[in-house]
């Protein structure tokens, strides 16, 4: 079982250090063996705790010779063999200690995580259960016989025994623990986290028992509570990366991305090579738009892995983001093809290529992708946008055309077909397109506001076009574009009034768009407010309007009707 993997691993270790778990008989406590053997007894004792162990064994065994069999000869020597990884000499010497002393439980307890250890879990059950019964306040017996069962797939008997330990030895927070971690796999998490609610009021800072209640808090979705616990732990231990860790993707899953951020940075302070940790972290900085800082997390990952073709690809939308299209380009075009990256590079690769009107070379790298892949409509939809740039428009018309041919249920597909008959003034096909959108996604934004404004700037079906664009916002209430729209349906009505408000919202959001710029002007002059359309004109011309020549005409027009004698 997933989730019970810690308790094996533990069970491996106490058992492997059972001298130390559970102490030898030292010098001072009642004899163990006959007193013409007790002077090599100890001298095997003294050389164990200095760890030479070759010379304890020896000692031992010349202690046995004349103990007959001792069972607290036959445990150590039995100990030292399990610490030198001879477990088949061991357990032998484990068989002759119960033989000659079945009580000793000392023995039963090591032969049993031997026996677990070895495969023979079978034969370690009941050696575990004996133990338990015979020394029923033995807490590490019972966590090895849970595991054991939680191992089997016996989750209701490893819980059975984990609540028997907790009934002997009832400051047990480990018991409460355990059980609370077997009550979790079972997704019974209220109960789950009672438990580890009880093993942190027996060890306040007991760190698994923090870490596996904030998991099941997380679960719950009681965030809050999660992050608390989380940063308990690391209250209680600073270098836990593993409380800092989940607390800094708690807090990227909050939104809390400075947060989140800071975190990572520590985890960096302690794992400064991890470039797991560097990946993440120029993650949470490309998200945040801290472009250069996530560049120099994504070189310095590249540096140790100059094959990781995610970190790769990240850096160049690093770079994309920030402007630096050279740098980009050089990654994306650093993405081998085998990698399922490959795609998606090569298409940004294409935009560059197309901001910098390389448009052969952007069509030439969508084309090559098509070949690859023929059945990808997106990638045909893709093609037919890199045509519309380079105002291509027949070729593109003949490309989207086939995409909605073999795509007829793809909105996409439809929008673009759109907007190239737009190019091409075929309004009845634009309109059609438009609707085929809507249809298929009723909820479609951009298609409802580029329909409604198509009508408003014919100045046609304006109550449909209110309509349509009052729908898109609906969607998406404080895009500037969308409310730009619904001015010029304003407008059209003739509500000059409304029409210029609406335009003063829009611009509020999108305060350097040519085109509401435009609008202003256009809706200002209707008004007789000449000086202030002359000034949002001269605007619209400055921020790159696509026709400068016509808005440069209105904004002559104004001057020459206020020029004296006109």
């Amino acid at each position: 079982m997933r989730t019970y993997a810690a308790m094996g691993a533990l069970a491996l270790i106490l058992f492997t250090c059972p001298g130390e778990a559970s102490g030898a008989r030292a010098p001072g406590g009642s004899p163990v063996v006959p007193g013409r053997s007790y002077a090599d007894f100890i001298a095997g004792h003294l050389e164990y705790r200095s760890g030479n162990l070759d010379a304890a064994l020896e000692w031992y065994q010349k202690a046995l010779k004349s103990s007959k069999n001792n069972p607290d000869v036959l445990y150590e020597i039995a100990n030292v063999q399990v610490k030198k990884g001879l477990l088949p000499e061991a357990r032998e010497s484990l068989k002759k200690a119960l033989s000659a002393e079945p009580g000793h439980t000392r023995s039963r307890y090591l032969l049993a995580g031997i026996l677990a250890a070895t495969g023979d879990r079978d034969k370690a059950f009941p050696e575990y259960e004996r133990v338990v019964k015979e020394d029923p306040k033995n807490e590490e017996a019972y966590l090895h016989l849970a595991t054991l069962h939680a191992e089997q797939g016996q989750i209701a008997r490893a819980d059975e025994v984990l609540s028997t330990l907790i009934s002997e030895v009832s400051d047990s927070h480990l018991g409460y623990y355990y059980r609370g971690r077997i009550r979790a796999s079972e997704k019974k998490y209220e109960p789950a986290l009672a438990d580890f609610d009880k093993a942190l009021a027996i060890s306040p800072g007991f760190d698994p028992a923090l870490l596996d209640s904030g998991a099941v808090l997380e679960i719950l979705e009681r965030s809050a509570e999660a992050e608390e616990r989380y940063r308990r732990a690391l209250h209680v231990s600073p270098g836990n990366t593993a409380a800092r860790e989940r607390l800094g993707r708690l807090l990227v899953r909050e939104k809390k991305i400075d947060q989140a951020v800071g975190q990572f940075e520590e985890l960096k302070k302690f794992s400064p090579s991890s470039t797991d940790v560097r990946s993440k972290l120029g993650l949470l900085y490309l998200e945040h738009d801290q472009f250069n800082e996530a560049i120099n997390e994504f070189t310095f990952v590249l540096k140790s892995e100059p094959g990781n073709a995610q970190i790769r690809f990240f850096l160049g939308v690093a770079y994309q983001e920030k402007g630096a299209v050279a740098e980009a380009a050089e990654a994306f075009r650093g993405i081998p093809e085998d990698s399922p990256l490959h795609r998606d590079a090569r298409m940004r690769l294409a935009v560059l290529l197309t901001q910098q009107k390389k448009f052969d070379e952007a069509l030439a790298i969508a084309r090559k992708l098509r070949e690859k892949h023929p059945d990808d409509v997106d990638l045909q939809i893709f093609l037919g946008g890199l045509l519309e740039e380079a105002k291509r428009y027949d070729e593109a018309l003949t490309v989207l055309t086939e995409a909605t041919a073999k795509a007829p249920g793809n909105a996409g597909a439809w929008f673009s077909l759109g907007v190239v008959n737009d190019k091409l003034g075929r309004i009845d096909n634009v309109i059609s397109s438009m609707e085929n959108v809507i249809r298929i996604n009723p909820k479609h934004a951009t298609a409802l506001n580029y329909l409604g404004y198509t009508y408003a700037d014919r100045n046609i079906r304006l109550d449909e076009a209110e309509k349509l664009i009052l729908r898109a916002l609906e969607v998406r209430p404080d895009d500037g574009f969308f409310i730009d729209s619904l001015a010029w349906v304003y407008f059209r009505k003739g509500n000059i009034p409304q029409a210029e408000e609406t335009l003063r919202r829009a611009l509020a959001l999108v305060p350097e768009d040519p085109v509401i710029l435009e609008h202003l002007g256009d809706v200002l002059a209707a008004q007789g407010k000449t000086a202030e359309a002359a000034v949002q004109y001269e605007k619209a011309i400055a921020k790159g309007h696509e026709k400068k020549d016509e808005v440069a005409e209105k904004l002559k027009k104004i001057r020459n009707a206020r020029s004296p004698g006109k």
